[in-house]
């Protein structure tokens, strides 16, 4: 049985803590953002796994069966205590590329016969910052006002005042949920423009943390 924490004070999860591999396409901006969740509760246990010799997905994926499938792996799955692998990627050129694909057949034939998805992925389009705006805004961006900034990055600091801040914006999971849904769409499986996969990565992330996020967050409001 996992252990409940009563404050919102990070702590170093519980050995009953549920644990979740995040392997990121980008060494920073993902980084920090999941860095806010990574000791919030004593429920949750976030292993962040950024890249090491490249950032497209089957770089990743390769990454991935060194340090799982290896003989000598640097982490081991414990499918008896439902542990969680996620693959947080951008669209960019990938999907044109045939990489997505091949990623995704990868966790596919991983997961094939495990009693749950162990293996799972996240897939923001065409970045990131699409799942990070849904942290503020409700609607979906506007193409032509996008399209007038240099990249999906850019945008974003703009339309949120001072830029997205991973020490603060984060809090704000809950409602990315919730306006990521409801702006969600895909064809052939794969999320179209300006939708992301990220809640679902989202939600297993609140599933263990949201005690902790709601206590934090009132703390903030009421000053």
């Amino acid at each position: 049985m996992i252990l409940r924490r009563r404050t919102y004070e990070k702590a170093s999860p519980s050995r009953e803590a549920q644990k979740i591999y995040i392997i990121c396409e980008g060494k920073e901006r993902e980084k920090d953002y999941f860095e806010f969740f990574r000791e919030i509760s004593s429920n949750l246990e976030l292993i962040i796994i950024p890249p090491e010799n490249g950032t497209d997905p089957v770089k990743l994926m390769e990454q991935a069966i060194r340090t799982f499938l290896s003989e000598e792996p640097v982490h081991k799955i414990d499918e008896s205590e439902g542990d969680l692998i996620w693959f947080a990627i951008d669209t960019d050129t990938w999907m044109e590329e045939g990489k997505i694909p091949r990623l995704r057949e990868f966790c596919d034939s991983q997961n094939e016969g495990k009693r749950y998805e162990i293996w799972n992925i996240a897939q923001s389009n065409p970045c990131l910052e699409t799942w990070l705006y849904y942290h503020v805004y409700e609607e979906k961006p506007d193409h032509d006002e996008v399209t007038s900034y240099a990249s999906m990055k850019d945008f974003v600091n703009a339309k949120i005042s001072g830029g997205f801040n991973c020490d603060i914006h984060p809090m704000y999971i809950k409602d990315a949920i919730v306006n990521s849904e409801r702006n969600y769409s895909v064809t052939d499986g794969y999320p179209n423009i300006y939708s992301t996969q990220m809640h679902y990565l989202g939600k297993a992330i609140l599933k263990y943390a949201k005690y902790e996020l709601e206590r934090k967050l009132r703390r903030v409001i009421q000053r």
